[in-house]
């Protein structure tokens, strides 16, 4: 699976207006109702599962970097977003820094397999050379639309 399966232009946030864990996880499920025109399930329904999963442990991984992920009844595809915080956002990581990097996926109960791969292709992308320090550096969507594509090349 590539990044542009799950997370497109559109869905790319260049820097999050919130820096509270739940109001970011709101805006990024809000940005992929919006993008993917939405109805159903409701907004307030997606965050509370995420929020569920981040009870069950958090999706801080380290080095800047958060998954927020769950399975959403209701969906057809994963669908995902990406969004960055220059301030940092308490994620409770498992190193205890701030998260700048929020990949969202959100994942029909019924896709186990292409959930597991969207999140396979983050874990391998953030392992890469450089790929989050080029993320937090990008000037603008477009650069960082380009650093996925680029990730995608490289990892096959």
């Amino acid at each position: 699976m590539k990044f542009s399966d799950f997370i497109i232009r559109g869905t790319v946030i260049k820097e999050l207006k919130n820096n509270d864990k739940k109001d970011v996880i709101q805006e990024m499920v809000e940005t992929i109702k919006s993008v993917y025109k939405l109805t159903t399930p409701k907004t307030a329904e997606i965050v509370e599962a995420l929020m569920k999963r981040e009870k069950i442990g958090s999706t801080g991984i380290g080095h800047g970097v958060a998954v927020p992920h769950a399975k959403i009844p209701g969906l057809k595809t994963v669908l995902g977003a990406f969004g960055r915080s220059r301030d940092g956002i308490d994620f409770n990581a498992i190193d205890g820094a701030p998260v700048n990097l929020v990949f969202t996926i959100l994942a029909p109960p019924d896709r186990a397999e292409a959930n597991l791969q969207a999140l396979q292709r983050v874990s391998q992308s953030i392992r890469q050379a450089n790929f989050c320090k080029f993320l937090k550096e990008a000037k603008d969507i477009k650069e960082i639309v380009e650093i996925f594509k680029e990730s995608d090349e490289n990892i096959k």
